[in-house]
């Protein structure tokens, strides 16, 4: 058998048959069959099962394939961009990621007005119009200071934030997913979790907290159109932030309709920031969500973000 043969023209089409799948094979077919239309060419890959995607990605990127097209949701491009950075390439900036929108929760394509409509996503793929985006990264600093390192695209959460993700999760494989399953694991986690001790280093600032809950954003959304950090940015160079302290059944109550119209860090019981590095340390074990995947133990962990990391296609 040949070598398969990539240039610098070729875009890796990589599809998660679960995310969506309801329209998965509809969708497939229309994509491929819009770029064999416009002559561009394409390798096409379908995930087999959980984690496959980071695989085929970071295979790909040694490489040297500088082109990738996403059909899934904001899981599937987080685990391409992991893919991709675990690969180590010279210069990810001249890499580019395009997404077709696909899954429940869509908050990265959200952001950038990218719709679940094949025609309208072709059509912004096709102007090819780029932009260079921030990426996070998050290091797990282990006893004997060695770190094992995790990327993300849209935002990472702690505490409360991931309860809600790994229950979310779990309702999913009984319920199936719909558009406000991640508010019904909301309210079955916010008046039942508890805070954890945790010294918190923001911008070389340290403090001790009782955290309940912490997201930090690259872009403005999550849980399905949620804005925790509505003024957040991916490609300004920094994060938005916010942290919440051991709350009372009251600042629950009274925080929670601001969740849907973007006020929520209006609430006093919020603490908003903005940080390039935070360092999280705490005794027990802390659970933590990065683009909705739940990640390993974070209770000595360091969030940066990497500027201008990579290329979008945006409308």
């Amino acid at each position: 058998m040949s070598e398969e043969i990539i240039t610098s023209n070729h875009w890796l089409v990589i599809t998660n048959p679960t995310s969506g799948k309801r329209k998965f094979q509809e969708q497939g077919k229309y994509v491929l069959s819009e770029l064999d239309k416009a002559h561009i060419p394409y390798i096409y890959k379908l995930t087999e099962y959980s984690g496959h995607t980071i695989e085929i990605a970071k295979s790909y990127a040694r490489r040297g394939c500088l082109n990738y097209l996403v059909l899934g949701g904001d899981g599937s491009v987080s685990e391409v961009i992991n893919g991709i950075f675990a690969a180590e390439p010279d210069d990810t900036s001249k890499i580019k990621i395009a997404l077709i929108p696909r899954g429940t929760g869509n908050d990265w394509g959200r952001f950038w007005g990218l719709r679940k409509n094949n025609k309208e996503s072709i059509k912004i793929f096709r102007k090819g119009n780029c932009k260079l985006i921030d990426i996070g990264k998050i290091d797990f600093i282990e006893d004997n200071n060695q770190s094992e390192s995790h990327y993300f695209i849209n935002s990472v959460g702690f505490g409360l934030d991931a309860e809600v993700v790994e229950i979310t999760h779990r309702m999913k494989k009984y319920i199936g997913s719909f558009s406000l399953l991640y508010t019904l694991a909301l309210l079955l986690a916010v008046f039942r979790y508890k805070p954890t001790p945790t010294q918190l280093t923001i911008n070389g600032k340290s403090r001790e907290v009782k955290l309940f809950t912490m997201n930090i954003a690259n872009g403005p959304f999550s849980g399905g159109g949620i804005k925790q950090n509505p003024y957040a940015l991916p490609y300004d160079g920094t994060f938005d932030m916010i942290v919440v302290e051991k709350p009372t059944v009251r600042d629950i109550l009274t925080a929670l309709p601001l969740i849907f119209n973007g006020k929520l860090t209006q609430h006093p019981v919020i603490q908003s920031f903005q940080a390039k590095e935070i360092w999280i340390k705490t005794k027990n074990e802390i659970l933590i969500e990065a683009d909705g995947i739940i990640v390993p133990d974070g209770h000595n962990s360091r969030v940066s973000i990497i500027p201008e990391a990579i290329q979008m296609i945006v409308p």
